[in-house]
Parts: structure tokens; C-alpha cells; sequence
């Protein structure tokens, strides 16, 4: 695989830093590509040698997250056992917790990372259970999504805090809230 040009790389980073620092200040719908550059410092055509409008950049930095840090991190979910599972992924959420929460603010018919994950997170639950236990594909789909659910509802809560997520903490709160569905 061919190595990317520093200046490149560079370039992009410093599209996608100023992106995000724009989400900080304005609603996704307010941004605008001169916005972009003027923050950034860079001209037209540096921008569109790298994207087709910022619709593409916003996909483009959410494709590459879940890439890089949330598929990698949910193929661990179902081979650790949960704690440990929580440990390792505990600070990748701190460490991503502002980008994840910036692009959870972006929600248009294409572009939208938290119903994405929600879809991934379902994704694997399905895929876990169709390997490891015969469910039917009702009872499958329900646990999928009530599974999604709780997880996006953990995540969420933890991204717009700005303490640390405690794995030890969020287990405990998971498990006293749980108890109000089981049947007695």
C-alpha cells in the first residue's frame, strides 16, 4: 500500500480539526465550506482537491471513526468478558468522547453516527447470538435492539459528562436499573 503524502495528511488534518472546531461553535446546517476555509486558512481548491462539499468531509472523518476505533473496538464486545471488555474499552471512549459526541450533533437522511452505531452495535449482537446460541429471529431482533438501545443510552449519557467513564460505576447503575425488568 502506497504511503500518503505528509502535506496530504496534514491538509486533511487540519480540514477535519477545523470541522470539528466549527461543530463546537455552530449546528452542522450553519457550517458552510467558506467557514471551513477561513478557519482553516487554506483555499478553495486545496478543499475540494480533498472533498466534494462538507457533507463528503463529514462522512469521510465518521467513516474513518468507525473504522479505526468503533468496529475494532465492538469485535472485542462478545470475545471479553464484560468487565474486561469495559476496561479496554473504557478509555478509547474518553480518549474519542468530544469527536463522538461533535458528530452525534450532525443528523441528516445521510449522515447520522449515533443511529449508525446503533445499527453496528445490533449488528454484532445478531451476529453473536446466531453463533452462539439458537434463538429464534424474533426473540434475536428484540435482544439485538433492546441491546443497541441500552448501549447507545450508556454511551450517551457518558459523552455529554464530562467525568471519565467508570466501568466498575456503569455496571453497578446497569445492573440496579436492569432490575426493574425482570418479571417476579
Amino acid at each position: 500500500m502506497k504511503k500518503e503524502d505528509p502535506r496530504i495528511t496534514r491538509t486533511r488534518k487540519v480540514i477535519h480539526d477545523t470541522f470539528l472546531a466549527l461543530l463546537e461553535e455552530k449546528n452542522y446546517d450553519e457550517i458552510t465550506v467558506q467557514d471551513i476555509l477561513d478557519k482553516a486558512g487554506i483555499n478553495r481548491s486545496t478543499f475540494y482537491k480533498h472533498y466534494l462539499n462538507k457533507d463528503a468531509l463529514a462522512t469521510h472523518i465518521i467513516e474513518r471513526l468507525k473504522a479505526d476505533v468503533i468496529i475494532p473496538i465492538l469485535e472485542q464486545r462478545f470475545s471479553s468478558p464484560t468487565m474486561e471488555f469495559a476496561l479496554k474499552a473504557a478509555p478509547i471512549i474518553n480518549e474519542y468522547r468530544k469527536t463522538i459526541r461533535l458528530l452525534w450533533q450532525i443528523e441528516t437522511r445521510r449522515i447520522n453516527l449515533k443511529q449508525d452505531m446503533q445499527k453496528i452495535i445490533r449488528q454484532k449482537y445478531l451476529e453473536n447470538q446466531a453463533a452462539s446460541s439458537p434463538l429464534s429471529e424474533e426473540d434475536a431482533r428484540f435482544q439485538g435492539q433492546f441491546f443497541a438501545i441500552i448501549s447507545i443510552g450508556m454511551l450517551e449519557y457518558v459523552l455529554m459528562n464530562d467525568k471519565p467513564l467508570d466501568p466498575q460505576k456503569t455496571q453497578t447503575n446497569l445492573q440496579e436499573v436492569l432490575r426493574y425488568f425482570v418479571l417476579k
